[in-house]
């Protein structure tokens, strides 16, 4: 059996996402490597104390299959974010919220704008259901919102926005998302990822809680616990949008996607505000520190609203994540979002920061 020819053709045209590598994968090709890994933008304080208690108190629900609806987590989620229960999709991760959205709303044929340079699971998800992606120019790194409105077609159903961008680091503004949002029409889904918003400028980030509660149908904002509650190993996001579409896209998601410990780990992270107050002053710091570091070096970088900076080494950046990798540090190359000489490096401890810092200067020279 040639199994290529039995497959979903969508499948083809997908590009396998590649992860940041993990503290596992470079300790089997170097042993005996103190690793820090500042790729994947992890929370570098850890997990929520609240969380992590509330985990090892009920580790022995393990046996039990969750609530599907995970009722509970939604309840607090309404609380925090002042909006109903039933405007709340828990997912497995913020990638099971797109997931879904995919799987719910993306018929064969129909098109995605998707910007140049963000996060890649949109396209997949777009590609395996045999939709149409159409891809967007950048503003240098930012999204080009007007591009955007320009690539829009009786057939487009969705439109994709990372804000704060992964990978860049930049923020669309509120005044500017709103100006867009406005010239949408109503028959095209926004969906909005704020999987970042917790580290921007509060009062920069846009006021989409509000558009929702106006009754806005086509907007879907995403959400995840990995970064700011530091819960990326245990994989729990969420969505919220218009009641009814949330309703469809539990149809499609897998009954059981979210563990028992996952929703009792979100519940009790949404009440630990010193860990989060303690996660945005320690991001806060750091980045001031590498910009400085970054600046004295005479390295471009993007100026981010997000717990990463990309920055620009001049050189390869596969083997400067190589040579950066014999010396303990594992970061993100960026070639595969289309710059060839920049790596994205997680905003860390201070003292992870500075052995990044110390390690960069030897690799450059």
């Amino acid at each position: 059996m040639e199994i290529e020819k039995r497959v979903n053709p969508g499948i083809d045209s997908i590009k396998p996402y590649e992860p940041g590598k993990s503290v596992f994968e470079a300790g089997l090709e170097q042993q005996g490597v103190d690793f820090i890994k500042m790729a994947s933008n992890e929370n570098p304080l850890g997990v929520s104390p609240k969380a992590l208690a509330a985990i090892k108190e009920n580790a022995h629900l393990c046996y039990a299959y969750p609530e599907v609806s995970c009722a509970r987590l939604r309840t607090a989620l309404a609380k925090e974010f002042d909006l109903p229960p039933d405007m709340f999709i828990v997912g497995n991760g913020a990638d099971g919220i797109i997931y879904a959205l995919g799987l719910a709303l993306v018929n064969q044929d129909d098109e995605a704008v998707i910007p140049g340079i963000t996060f890649p699971y949109y396209e997949i998800v777009v590609r395996a259901m045999r939709g149409r992606v159409v891809q967007s120019t950048m503003r240098g790194f930012a999204i080009d919102l007007d591009d955007i409105l320009a690539r829009l077609t009786p057939k487009t159903k969705l439109i994709w926005i990372s804000n704060p961008n992964n990978p860049t680091g930049c923020l669309i503004p509120r005044d500017e998302f709103a100006r867009f949002y406005e010239q949408v029409p109503d028959n095209v889904f926004v969906v909005h990822d704020e999987v970042y918003a917790d580290f921007a400028p509060p009062e920069q980030m846009p006021d989409t809680r509000a558009l929702l509660k106006q009754g806005r149908a086509n907007l879907v904002l995403m959400r995840s616990f990995s970064k700011i509650y530091g819960l990326a190993g245990i994989r729990l996001g969420f969505g919220m949008a218009d009641p009814e579409l949330i309703k469809i896209l539990y149809k499609v998601r897998p009954p059981f996607d979210v563990s028992v410990l996952a929703e009792i780990a979100g519940c009790a992270a949404l009440c630990d505000r010193e860990f989060y107050a303690e996660t945005l002053n320690v991001n806060a710091r750091g980045k001031a520190y590498l910009y400085g570091e970054l600046q004295a070096l005479g390295l471009d970088y993007i100026p981010s609203a997000t717990n990463f900076i990309v920055l620009d080494t001049k050189r390869d950046c596969r083997a400067v994540a190589r040579q950066l990798q014999q010396k303990g540090i594992i970061i993100r190359p960026a070639d595969t979002y289309g710059m060839p000489t920049c790596i994205r490096v997680t905003i860390g401890s201070e003292k992870q920061n500075r052995r990044f810092v110390d390690a960069l200067k030897q690799v450059l020279g």
